[in-house]
């Protein structure tokens, strides 16, 4: 790897150990009180109980019998206090689990949340899902780690160690030699597997993608009789993390070896040592038994680190495509002081020579160029065009989405981009062309513009919308829940509740892209007259294929790759027989848009 990518690497996994110390920090008192328990819990069951009992061997093999009664009870005291102290241990580190968990739940979700819009257009939405949930698990095994398995492990090998030493400092000399050899190569080995662990993150996260990607749009699966498809398709990608998965197993082949190799090495060293130094005299059969305890405790431990740097390569490796996801830079920011609007309900729109490219597109071809067009106060603007014409775009761009490529958007005569975009969206309700309801009631939906809404609100709301029309018919009502990207409501439906939603935001800047483009003709004509009410004393951007929903509007925009063609009313515009306007209104059947003819 090149000096840059180890650098990149370096970094995010600092930034995995301060998001989870963080977490870990969310209850300092907790995790002290689980830190000042454990650890007198683990050297008294590990260090005090093998000391006792070797001295109760002792005087055993040395028939002072009367001496063995007391040690029992200090095995037995030691042991109840151990219970006592891990137990108060586990209680003080749970709460801390479960309040550093919510925190780093709420950080990642809270993170992907503010990513921007260029982000969501490129994202799969279920390994988005599948990352967050998976560093929430990898949390929980970290401080599993950091709470338990490190402490307890560094407990017995320092208190061991330290024995051993008052006893024997040949010994223990020999010892941490024999321990600092295996955890070396443990170490070694566990670098070198990382990179192993990392491709199976990425894999995994692509798996994820696949499936979730194919079950948010399962309908259309469905509808194409694509399922086997779908399949072949995941096997391709589970293929590539099954290659990477075995990698990943194999590779801790050796590793898992060379370790017990040198461990059994460092346990027939002092095995014969303390043989020698009992025969010469130099320690006493308590420190041989002791010894022996102990080697085998700090052999166990060796073997259990191992285990601590394995667990931790795999939560390193999960949440390596999270963290780095969550550093994905976004496009479009907040200025670092955000001017404020003035607090007026009116509010004149310039749009000032504004010029877009999109980044993938060909540098020659803009989606909107040289646009300039002035919206006073309450004033109803209409944009037409084809397809591609760049109506959206221009509400992308408006809503700070996007952002222009030269000129500039103001509001008030303030540049959108010297605003917090909260404040920008703030004040417009936005109805989009493809209205996405989240998998929860019809009242949730529509209070979602207004979460300080009381349900009256939310039916009148509904009323002017529509909605009640059909809400009426539904078993549970506004509580009825309307699926997954509300899938369990026609298109028409789903359309009303979106403009329900807009109209209790009631915001005074209105943005509708297409808003009654999936409505019926009956729908049509009450959803024109409560559009029509909504947009009185606000001001108004309406784009529509369907001319008959902007007749009435006070200005008409008709736009043409990219630029302005014409400006004006229906009816002036309709003069202009050879223009885009009058071809588009000729062209029309059914009240939508044809394709263009030459």
């Amino acid at each position: 790897m090149s000096r840059k990518t180890n650098h990149r690497e370096r970094e995010i996994t600092r930034q995995i150990h301060r998001l989870f110390w963080r977490g870990n920090l969310q209850d300092k008192r907790a995790l002290a009180l689980c830190y000042l328990t454990r650890i007198p819990a683990v050297a008294a069951y590990n260090t005090f109980i093998p000391l006792v009992s070797a001295y109760a061997i002792q005087a055993i093999l040395t028939r002072h019998f009367d001496k063995v009664g007391p040690f029992a009870l200090w095995v037995v005291v030691l042991s109840l206090l151990y219970c006592v102290l891990w137990a108060i241990g586990n209680i003080t580190v749970g709460k801390n689990a479960i309040k550093g968990s919510e925190y780093v739940q709420n950080q990642i979700f809270t993170n992907f949340l503010q990513k921007d819009y260029e982000f969501f257009s490129n994202a799969y939405f279920g390994a988005l899902g599948a990352q967050a949930a998976r560093l929430r698990d990898a949390y929980n095994n970290y401080g599993e780690l950091v709470t338990l398995s490190i402490p307890k492990q560094l407990t017995i090998v320092l208190t061991g160690i330290a024995v051993i030493a008052y006893n024997s400092p040949v010994l223990a000399l020999v010892t941490l030699v024999s321990m600092a050899c295996v955890l070396s190569f443990t170490l070694w080995s566990s670098s070198w597997r990382l990179q192993f662990r990392r491709k199976v993150s990425d894999a995994s996260s692509d798996v994820a993608a696949d499936i979730g990607d194919a079950l948010t749009h399962g309908t259309t699966v469905k509808s194409f009789a694509m399922e086997d498809f779908e399949r072949r398709r995941l096997e391709k990608t589970m293929s590539i993390w099954s290659r990477e998965q075995y990698k990943s197993w194999v590779s801790a082949l050796p590793a898992d070896s060379g370790r017990m190799v040198l461990a059994a090495l460092a346990t027939a060293v002092l095995l014969i040592l303390s043989a020698h130094l009992y025969r010469t005299g130099s320690v006493s059969i308590t420190v041989v038994v002791l010894i022996q305890l102990y080697v085998i405790k700090l052999v166990a431990s060796t073997i259990d680190i191992a285990d601590i740097v394995k667990r931790y390569e795999e939560v390193m490796g999960a949440t390596y495509q999270p963290i780095k996801t969550m550093g994905v830079k976004n496009s479009i920011t907040d200025p670092p002081k955000p001017r404020k609007l003035s607090a007026t309900g009116d509010y004149t729109l310039q749009f000032h020579n504004v010029t877009y490219h999109y980044p993938d597109a060909n540098k020659t071809q803009t989606a909107v160029a040289d646009f300039s067009l002035t919206i006073n106060p309450s004033e109803k603007i209409g944009l037409v065009g084809y397809s591609g014409s760049g109506k959206t775009t221009l509400t992308k761009l408006f809503l700070r989405f996007m952002d222009v490529t030269s000129g500039k958007i103001t509001i008030n005569a303030l540049d959108i981009r010297d605003m917090a975009q909260s404040d920008v969206r703030g004040i417009i309700s936005y109805v989009p062309q493809e209205p996405l309801l989240f998998h929860r009631s019809i009242a949730e939906n529509i209070g979602y513009a207004n979460p300080a809404a009381k349900h009256p609100a939310i039916v009148r709301a509904a009323h002017l919308a529509y909605v009640d029309e059909f809400v009426t018919e539904l078993p549970k009502g506004y509580d009825t829940l309307v699926g997954e990207r509300g899938v369990k409501l026609s298109g028409g439906q789903r359309q009303r509740v979106a403009i329900a939603r807009a109209l209790l935001k009631d915001s005074p800047i209105l943005v509708l892209d297409e808003a009654t483009s999936s409505l019926d003709s009956h729908s049509e004509k009450y959803i024109q007259k409560a559009l029509q009410k909504l947009m009185e004393n606000r001001t108004a951007v309406v784009i529509a294929h369907r001319l008959s929903t902007i007749q009435h509007l006070d200005r008409i925009v008709v736009m043409d790759k990219g630029k302005i063609a014409q400006v004006g009313t229906h009816h002036e515009l309709l003069q202009d027989t050879s223009g885009i306007y009058a071809q588009l209104w000729a062209h029309q059947s059914g009240g939508y848009i044809g394709v263009e003819i030459t």
